[in-house]
């Protein structure tokens, strides 16, 4: 399990620099006792009229303040003030963790306060950068309307309920992954990790998710939002990302990338291409700059290997192309050859029909190109034609490829969806996939 945490030390991304600046640490005492620490780093020289621009920095799962440091030096060596805090619960910050709920959104705030009256930061010019569950946070706070002037956000969720349990069905072994790396400082996760990992007393988990999701207030959102995600990220697909790209109605900008959690990494190739587009945007929106980010194409897709991109003026389109599983095993099996290169893109359909079921709390349904996961999805069974969502990965497919899917109990050794030993009966029809694709691959 412990390979699925989304612990995002900057030190996987970006090597600091060595340009010289000061370094102050603290704590401050929030409103009901907690006491966050903190790291504010500036610039060495003479400040700006108005003070160092400013960006506060949001942690993942796991990890602390010190995470940042890499990323707040180079912001630092690039003019800017920067902040980053333990969340409650994490490092040394007291109190406990409450999976980015209403009371780290009020120690945001205050951060946010706190440092927009610093002698040297302007309080008119902050941003936020925040990565997996600082993303989150960031995402939260945004709004929930503290008054950052950009922001960026990296790899992380706008709906925690359809991330992690889409159509009711836990994504069992990241649930059990994330609740493992901070069950100890944590008594909220301790009281609902059993019914999380197993898909039970749902309507719990909905209500914690939607006080937690930024989804249905993003809307509201004005403020200028970079939004990093990676190709294929088991715990937050690309959907999440699309999410707030679809809803926000402030500057917008989408990045898809190498990086992410499992099966990907957060040290990528493509990580510098990130840092210059975090950087340009600050800059243009904290510092002014004519640098022409504002007039780009939005939306930019990273091949899946090397450094060709594709950019855009709008989410790509995209077309479905159907494939027949005959046969009626729970698998695998295996579709006819591709005649040409495809690259997949949204969410696509698997119906199946189910004759019989009993007992089988959960149908796994796991589309393979040979032994890679292409992507995968689950539901809970019952009797006549169903539909599976599948998750939004960015996978290239070259010409030739067969596709193969296998149901179950669990999603097998890629470890998203675990069983639990319990799988009872069922019988199952024919299977048909709505495969959805760009119209020309990025890839390849």
């Amino acid at each position: 399990m412990r390979r699925l945490l989304p612990v995002v030390a900057a030190a996987l991304l970006w090597a600091a620099p060595a340009q010289g600046f000061t370094k102050e640490t603290g704590t401050r005492t929030m409103s009901d006792g907690t006491s966050i620490a903190y790291d504010v780093y500036e610039p060495s020289g003479s400040k700006p009229a108005g003070g160092w621009p400013g960006v506060i920095l949001l942690h993942g799962l796991g990890g602390s303040k010190d995470d940042m440091a890499p990323l707040a030096q180079i912001l630092a060596a690039h003019g800017y003030a920067a902040l980053a805090y333990s969340a409650r619960g994490e490092g040394t910050s007291t109190g406990n963790l409450e999976l980015a709920g209403p009371k780290e959104i009020s120690d945001e705030r205050a951060l946010e306060s706190f440092f927009a009256r610093l002698p040297n930061v302007s309080n008119t010019k902050i941003g936020g950068w925040g990565v997996s569950y600082g993303g989150g946070e960031l995402w939260d706070g945004l709004a929930a309307g503290i008054p950052y002037k950009a922001a960026a956000v990296v790899a992380t969720w706008t709906d925690l309920y359809s991330a992690l349990w889409p159509q009711d069905v836990a994504k069992s072994g990241i649930v059990a992954g994330f609740a493992s790396a901070v069950d100890s400082r944590s008594p909220l996760v301790n009281g609902i990790a059993n019914d999380a990992v197993r898909s039970t007393n749902l309507p719990t988990l909905r209500t914690l998710a939607a006080e937690r999701s930024s989804l249905a207030r993003l809307p509201s959102v004005r403020t200028p939002v970079y939004i990093f995600q990676g190709r294929v990220d088991y715990a937050f697909d690309v959907t999440q990302a699309e999410n707030g790209f679809r809803r926000v109605r402030g500057p917008k900008h989408l990045y898809i990338g190498q990086f992410g959690h499992p099966p990907s990494t957060f040290a990528t190739r493509d990580l510098a291409y990130v840092q210059s587009e975090t950087l340009a945007w600050f800059d243009h929106y904290l510092r002014g700059a004519p640098n022409g980010i504002d007039r780009s194409r939005p939306v930019t897709i990273a091949a899946a290997r090397g450094a060709k991109r594709a950019s855009y003026t709008r989410l790509p389109r995209t077309k479905v192309v159907t494939v027949g599983f005959r046969g009626t095993t729970l698998g695998p099996r295996t579709g006819p050859r591709f005649r040409g290169a495809l690259e997949t893109f949204g969410v696509s359909l698997l119906k199946v029909q189910v004759r019989r079921v009993s007992r089988f709390p959960r149908l796994v349904a796991t589309v393979r190109a040979g032994g890679r996961v292409v992507t995968h999805g689950a539901i809970v069974p019952r009797v006549g034609l169903q539909t599976i969502r599948l998750a939004n990965y960015v996978q290239y497919l070259p010409r030739g490829t067969r596709l193969s899917v296998t149901f179950g109990d669990s999603s097998g050794s890629d470890l998203t969806y675990l069983g639990f030993g319990d799988p009872g009966r069922i019988s199952l029809g024919p299977a048909e996939l709505e495969l959805q694709v760009l119209t020309r691959p990025v890839s390849g």
